[in-house]
C-alpha cells in the first residue's frame, strides 16, 4: 500500500511531468526520422501528402499518450493552444507577415508553377505539424505544465527544430545557416505563442504565411531556409511588425511584455 501511494504522489510531481515531457518530446522526433522505413511497405511518393500524413501520425502516437498521462481527455486541446481564437490568430499573422508578401512581390517574381499540393504540403501542414509538436506539446508543456522558465523550455524545442530543418542546407555552411535560422525562428515562435496567451493559431499562422510568401515568390536566396540578404530584410521587417503589435496587445489588456519567468526553474 506504502508503494502504491508513493508511486501515485510521484506520479503527481513535477519530476514526473517533466520526466514524461522530455521522453515524448524525444520518441516523437525519433518515430519521425524512422518513420521512412516503417512506410516503406506502403510504396508511397516520396515527398507526397499522403506520406506525410502517414508519417506525422506515428509521430503524434507517443505525443498523444504523454499528453493522455498528463491531463484530462477533455483538457488535451487547450492544453496545446487550439482552443485559441483561429480568426484572431490567422488575421492579426497575415498583417505581421504583410510586409514579406509586399516587399518578396517587388524584388521577386511570382512562383507561376505552384501548385495547391505544394501549398498544402510545405505550408498547411508543415505550420500544422510543426506548431502543434514543437509549441504546443514540447515547448507548451515544459513551459505550462513542467514549470520550466522560458529560455529553458524553448530552448531544447529550438534545437530539435533546427535540426528538423537542417537538411534545407546543401553543404556545410548552409545548413548551418539553415540550422541558425529556424533555431531563431523557433524562439521567436514561442515567445509569440505566450506573449498572445497561448493561441497556437498565431505561431501556425506565421508559421504558414512565412512559408507561403516564401512558396509564392522566386526570390534569391529563397531557395535554403537560411534566405538572402534581401529577403531577410523583408523578414525581419515582419519580425519587427509582429514586435510592435504584441507590444500594443499587451498594453491593451494591461500588461507587459515577458511578465513571466523567463530564467527562473521553480
Amino acid at each position: 500500500m506504502i508503494l502504491q501511494s508513493d508511486s501515485f504522489i510521484f506520479m503527481k510531481t513535477k519530476s514526473y511531468r517533466l520526466l514524461l515531457i522530455l521522453l515524448g518530446s524525444l520518441l516523437v522526433y525519433w518515430v519521425w526520422w524512422n518513420s521512412s522505413s516503417l512506410v516503406a511497405p506502403l510504396h508511397l511518393q516520396s515527398h507526397s501528402i499522403s506520406k506525410f500524413i502517414v508519417k506525422a501520425f506515428l509521430a503524434c502516437i507517443p505525443m498523444t499518450v504523454v499528453l493522455f498521462l498528463l491531463h484530462k481527455p477533455k483538457e488535451i486541446v487547450g492544453s496545446l493552444g487550439l482552443n485559441g481564437s483561429c480568426i484572431k490568430g490567422i488575421g492579426t499573422t497575415l498583417v505581421m507577415t504583410f510586409p514579406m508578401f509586399v516587399g518578396f512581390s517587388i524584388i521577386g517574381n511570382f512562383n507561376s508553377e505552384i501548385t495547391v499540393k505544394v501549398i498544402i504540403y510545405k505550408c498547411v501542414l508543415a505550420a500544422l505539424f510543426e506548431e502543434i509538436v514543437f509549441r504546443g506539446f514540447m515547448f507548451g508543456q515544459l513551459f505550462r505544465y513542467g514549470k520550466v522558465g522560458f529560455f529553458w523550455a524553448a530552448f531544447s524545442p529550438a534545437l530539435l527544430f533546427g535540426l528538423w530543418h537542417i537538411y534545407q542546407g546543401h553543404d556545410l555552411i548552409s545548413s548551418i545557416m539553415a540550422f541558425g535560422v529556424t533555431f531563431l525562428g523557433a524562439l521567436y515562435f514561442s515567445w509569440i505563442y505566450v506573449e498572445w496567451d497561448y493561441n497556437l493559431w498565431m505561431p501556425i499562422g506565421l508559421h504558414f504565411f512565412m512559408n507561403l510568401s516564401w512558396q509564392l515568390f522566386i526570390v534569391d536566396g529563397n531557395e535554403v531556409a537560411a534566405g538572402g540578404l534581401i529577403s531577410n530584410v523583408f523578414r525581419l521587417s515582419s519580425i519587427a511588425v509582429a514586435i510592435i503589435l504584441t507590444i500594443v496587445y499587451k498594453r491593451k489588456s494591461g500588461r507587459r511584455v515577458f511578465d513571466y519567468r523567463v530564467w527562473a526553474i521553480r
